[in-house]
Parts: structure tokens; sequence; C-alpha cells
């Protein structure tokens, strides 16, 4: 993880996101790939000849989205997955109402076996992932400026959990003074009134329980 801040800003999250992003997108230069793995049926309906027609940073969430859903279970394999993933990334952080979850996102980095790839890919993704929770904290710290919380750090914390990433440097920004207000609205809807997708990250979900728990004790 890249050092942590010691508050956040919305623009020098939006900053930091936009660098990790460009890392990610140098890391991952491939070609476009010859065709996407899938059954005929999947295949026709998730648009992939628009895929692999259309420049990658010209995709837009739309285009993108079914073949996201479906990744990994009726199509794809991890050589698209690693060639189309800047631009998922990209889509989820800098056009959020036309991407899929971040928690389906970012599943699909375990999925994909990212834990495998190179040590500057890894990297790379880690600080994007990183990058995108000081975002989504800012988005939230934002909002409550204006007495309204949202639940964008949520649910990249959630991703990373059913990524696998361990959660506890992310918690420990959640506990810092300037991040009370949103901790406050995690431990208000803890446990029945959080993200459902905490269901399929048990090592995460653990890990936010025992602190939203001892919070409330």
């Amino acid at each position: 993880m890249l050092p942590q801040m010691t508050s956040v800003s919305l623009p020098t999250a939006s900053g930091r996101a936009r660098k990790a992003l460009d890392v990610v997108y140098r890391e991952f230069t491939a070609p476009t790939p010859q065709g996407i793995e899938g059954c005929p049926c999947c295949s026709e309906t998730r648009g992939v000849d628009v895929l692999l027609t259309t420049p990658l940073r010209e995709l837009t969430g739309e285009q993108l989205g079914r073949y996201v859903s479906g990744l990994f279970y009726t199509i794809g394999s991890e050589r698209d997955f690693r060639y189309f993933l800047p631009r998922i990334f990209d889509i989820s952080i800098n056009d959020p109402e036309h991407a899929n979850n971040p928690e389906i996102v970012l599943e699909k980095l375990r999925l994909g076996n990212w834990r495998s790839w190179s040590v500057a890919e890894r990297r790379s993704v880690e600080a994007l992932v990183d990058a995108w929770f000081e975002l989504a904290l800012a988005q939230d710290l934002t909002g409550a400026d204006e007495w309204w919380i949202g639940d964008e750090a949520e649910s990249v914390l959630c991703g990373a959990a059913r990524a696998g990433f361990p959660l506890a440097p992310w918690l420990a920004r959640l506990q810092e003074p300037f991040a009370s207000p949103v901790l406050a609205d995690l431990e208000r809807r803890f446990p029945k009134k959080l993200s459902a997708f905490w269901d399929n990250a048990s090592v995460g979900w653990g890990e936010l329980s025992l602190m939203l728990a001892e919070g409330q004790g």
C-alpha cells in the first residue's frame, strides 16, 4: 500500500486516483484480443464484437457492463480480462453511474488469479484500489458536509475484501478523526443494513465486524 495521508480532500484524492490509473493502463498495455471465450449465446448477448472493435479507452460502461457481469462465469478469460482491466477501473472510478458495482468489479481480480501476476502489475492494482478507496472516502465526506453520507467507501472496501485484500490499512483510515462521520454511519447501519455483497467476503466481514462491534460496545 502507498503511505496514507492524514486527511483526505476530493481534489487530492481525484488526482491520486488519476495517477494510479495511468500506471495501470501502462502496466496492462496489450494488443486487442483476437476473441473472447464464451458460449455462443452469451457472446452474442454481451456485445463481444463491439468490445473487440472499439479502441480500449473509448469503450463505454454500457458496452463493458454485460461483459463484466458474466466474466469468468459464462464468458471471458484471464487474458481478455487483463486487457480490459484498465478501462473497467477507469469507468468504475470516473463514471460510476454506468459501471458495475465496485463489489462485482473487484471480485473479478480474485477470479482472474491476480495474485499470480507480475510484481509490477500487482503493485499497480494495489495502488489503484488504495487510491480508489481514498477517493470514495472523500466523496462520502463531501456528502457528510451536506448532511448526507453515501456508501462509496463501504462498496470499495467490500469489493477489496471479495478480491482477497487484507482490510486493516483501510479500517485504520476509517478510525482516524477526520473519517468519523463515515465510521459513525457504518456503525449505525451495522450489521443488517450494510452491503449484501459482504455475504461472499467472510474474512473481510470478520475484520469489519470486529471493528464496528467494538465501536458499538
